[in-house]
C-alpha cells in the first residue's frame, strides 16, 4: 500500500509565497534609487543650463554694447594720430625758426670764448660742425680756447686737429717772431630744439567673459 505524506506538499507551497514576498521589497527599493538618482541629475542638468544660458545672454549683450562703442572708438584714435601730428609739425617748425639765430649765438660764444694773444683766421659752418683755424702767440692759449669752447651750451666738446710753428720776418734771429697756427672742430648743439614726445595711439578696448 502506497503512502503519501501531504503535509510535507503542503510545507513546499507555503514556502513558496514566502520567497517571493521576500523579493518585492528589494525591487521597491532599486526603483527608488534609481528615481531619486534620475532626479538628482535632473536638477543637475537644469541648473547648468540656467548657468549656460544666463552667461550667453551677458556674452551677447557685452558684444552688442562693444558693437556699440566701435564708432566712438575709431574717432578716438584718428583724434590722437592726428594730434600726434599736429605734435610733430609743431617741433618741425620750432627747430626750423630755432636754427635762424643758431650762427648769431655761435659767433657770439665763439668771441666771448677767445683768450688773450690768440686770433681766428678762418670760422666754417656745415652741417652740425664748426670748423675753426687761427692763430695764437702762446701755446696755452689753445687749450685755455678749447675749454671755454667746451663750457657753451651751442657748442658740444671741440677737437684739436693741427698745430703748427710758423714763423715769420728775416735777417737775424732775434728778428724773427713766431706764432702756432691750430685747427679745431667742434659739433654745434640747439638748446632751443624741443625735445620729441613719444607718439602714442590710446585703443579703448573693453574686454568680454567668455
Amino acid at each position: 500500500m502506497i503512502k503519501i505524506n501531504l503535509l510535507e506538499v503542503e510545507k513546499e507551497r507555503k514556502a513558496k509565497p514566502a520567497a517571493a514576498t521576500g523579493a518585492f521589497p528589494t525591487a521597491i527599493a532599486a526603483i527608488a534609487i534609481l528615481g531619486i538618482t534620475a532626479l538628482v541629475f535632473g536638477a543637475l542638468y537644469f541648473q547648468t543650463s540656467s548657468k549656460l544660458s544666463a552667461l550667453e545672454k551677458d556674452v551677447a549683450q557685452k558684444r552688442e554694447k562693444r558693437k556699440e562703442l566701435e564708432p566712438f572708438i575709431k574717432k578716438v584714435d584718428e583724434l590722437e594720430k592726428k594730434r600726434n601730428d599736429l605734435a610733430m609739425k609743431n617741433n618741425a617748425i620750432e627747430t626750423l625758426r630755432s636754427q635762424r639765430t643758431i650762427p648769431v649765438h655761435l659767433m657770439d660764444e665763439i668771441s666771448r670764448a677767445l683768450p688773450e694773444y690768440l686770433w681766428l683766421t678762418e670760422l666754417t659752418l656745415k652741417g652740425n660742425t664748426i670748423s675753426i683755424a687761427g692763430e695764437t702767440l702762446q701755446d696755452q692759449a689753445i687749450p685755455s680756447f678749447m675749454s671755454n669752447m667746451d663750457s657753451s651750451e651751442f657748442i658740444g666738446t671741440p677737437s684739436l686737429i693741427e698745430t703748427k710753428i710758423k714763423t715769420a720776418g728775416g735777417g737775424s734771429a732775434a728778428a724773427q717772431s713766431s706764432t702756432t697756427t691750430f685747427k679745431i672742430t667742434a659739433p654745434v648743439t640747439n638748446p632751443f630744439k624741443p625735445k620729441e614726445e613719444p607718439t602714442t595711439t590710446t585703443t579703448t578696448t573693453k574686454k568680454v567673459k567668455k
